[in-house]
């Protein structure tokens, strides 16, 4: 335990041996992992707003004009009676005209044509399980050749172009991920061979007294830990403040599209993946670093 608290009060002063550099060390680092933090706050809130346009992926059965009572009644036992529907609400022609009235202010075009043009119909909602693109058109087909049905509508472009969107987003992040990776190992090692080099002398009177180089390793080593754990926090702080001064903006904008609400934070298991990646990083950084400087110092 004693030799733990020695390598951890050397890692500390490391990062203290240019209180200058270790700053915009750190600070560069939370940047980094905060770029990547917006990237997964974005992408976190698209598949909750994804999620929620699946919940209520719908399709509208319109019915002839002069259908039967029982061709309407099979319709409706049919629909009850499929396991893929959540629900199915009809909609007299009366109740679609009520509907058009609400929504649109300007009644004219109704008053023209001197009677309701409005068919009746249903508005079917698909259970989770049933909401890919190919299992829909089954379901739509299955119902377009019911007895009374003029027409079934639904949008599939939409639902098929938003998964696209989110798989192109998981490939960006990939792609940014990596670039990221690369950059906070290369920060890092970069800063711990500064200090290696700032305590080069205290360092070779470590190895005449016979210290091993996994003792020298081992503040390097803690000093990437820390400055990744530090970063990341750091990091944190730093997308929560912009998303807390932001939010309402991005809502208010949003919601005059008729878009995106009720932005969500990064959920916790994502904030402690984060603080945990950055350490991994900075531990990896380190190691190879250090592995790197101590060959070449035996092979000097």
């Amino acid at each position: 335990m004693r030799q733990f608290f020695y390598h951890f009060k050397s890692a500390i002063e490391n990062i203290q041996i240019n209180k200058m550099m270790g700053f915009f060390s750190l600070f560069s680092l939370s940047l980094t992992l905060m770029i990547f933090g917006v990237f997964l706050l974005f992408y976190n809130n698209m598949q909750g707003f994804a999620q929620k346009m699946r919940e209520s992926v719908q399709f509208s059965i319109y019915l002839e004009e002069r259908i039967d009572a029982k061709s309407l009644q099979t319709i409706k036992d049919t629909l009850n009676g499929d396991t893929r529907i959540f629900s199915a609400t009809y909609i007299s022609k009366e109740a679609a005209l009520e509907i058009f009235n609400e929504s649109f202010q300007d009644k004219t075009l109704i008053d023209r044509l001197g009677e309701n043009p409005l068919p009746a119909s249903f508005e079917v909602v698909v259970k989770n399980d049933f909401q890919k693109v190919v299992l829909l058109e089954e379901i739509i087909n299955d119902f377009k050749g019911l007895g009374g049905v003029e027409e079934v509508q639904y949008g599939s472009e939409w639902l098929e172009n938003l998964n696209l969107f989110l798989k192109l987003l998981q490939v960006i992040g990939v792609g940014i991920g990596g670039f990221l990776v690369v950059a906070i190992m290369t920060n890092i090692a970069n800063t711990i061979r500064l200090h290696f080099y700032n305590r080069r002398d205290e360092i070779e009177i470590m190895k005449l007294m016979g210290a091993t180089h996994g003792f020298i390793k081992i503040p390097f080593f803690i000093e990437g830990i820390l400055m990744g754990i530090i970063s990341s926090g750091f990091s944190i702080v730093l997308l929560f403040l912009i998303f807390y001064y932001t939010k309402e903006h991005i809502e208010g904008f949003l919601g005059t599209m008729g878009s995106l609400e009720g932005l969500q934070f990064l959920p916790l298991n994502i904030l402690c993946a984060l603080l945990i990646g950055g350490s991994a990083l900075g531990g990896i950084g380190s190691y190879l670093s250090m592995k790197h400087l101590l060959r070449l110092r035996n092979s000097g």
